[in-house]
This record gives C-alpha cells, sequence and structure tokens, in this order.
C-alpha cells in the first residue's frame, strides 16, 4: 500500500496534464523528445527541468518564442494549424539535442 500511495504521490507532483496537451522536458542539454506529433489545437508545454541552465524555444517560421527558461520555468503553445514546426534553443542550437520539431495533425 505504501509503495502505491508514493507512486501516487509522485505523480500528482509531477503536475497535471490537460487532455491535448504535451509535455517536453529540458534536461542535460536536451529535449527529452525531439519529435511531438499532436493534433491541431493542441497545446505543447515546455519545461527546463535543469539544475542550473536556462534554455529558450524559438521557432524557425518565426512564431510566438519563448523567454529565457530559467530551471523550473515552462512554455506552452497552441499550434491551430497544421503543418511542422521545428524550434531550436537558440543559446545551444548547435548542439543536435536542442533542436526539436512539432508536427501537427488535422
Amino acid at each position: 500500500m505504501l509503495r502505491f500511495a508514493s507512486g501516487v504521490l509522485a505523480v500528482l507532483a509531477a503536475g497535471t496534464v490537460q487532455a491535448g496537451e504535451t509535455v517536453v522536458s529540458i534536461a542535460n542539454y536536451r529535449y527529452d523528445r525531439q519529435t511531438v506529433v499532436v493534433k491541431a489545437g493542441d497545446t505543447v508545454e515546455w519545461r527546463n527541468d535543469e539544475k542550473r541552465t536556462s534554455h529558450d524555444i524559438t521557432f524557425m517560421e518565426g512564431g510566438a518564442a519563448s523567454e529565457r527558461l530559467m530551471p523550473g520555468d515552462a512554455f506552452r503553445r497552441t499550434f491551430a494549424a497544421p503543418g511542422r514546426y521545428p524550434y531550436v534553443c537558440e543559446a545551444h542550437k548547435e548542439r543536435p539535442e536542442m533542436k526539436g520539431e512539432v508536427v501537427v495533425e488535422p
């Protein structure tokens, strides 16, 4: 019973994810999911889970970009139109792990 309760607390502590929302964790200078596939109207949230380093989310098409995300900060974007939305962390774009893409399906 104690193990079950610990697991429930861990899930609650991690935060809630709404239907139609996808979370990308940023840690160890990498996006944990470099390609994310969502439906039009869904929201993607990027969370900076680093201990000391800031990051950002900069979209190649020039769409909404995040401010610098300090450890613990998050950025959310809702994707209305189908398409491919590549992005980078501008400060660390030379690292292949700091590039990603959101693929939005109809």
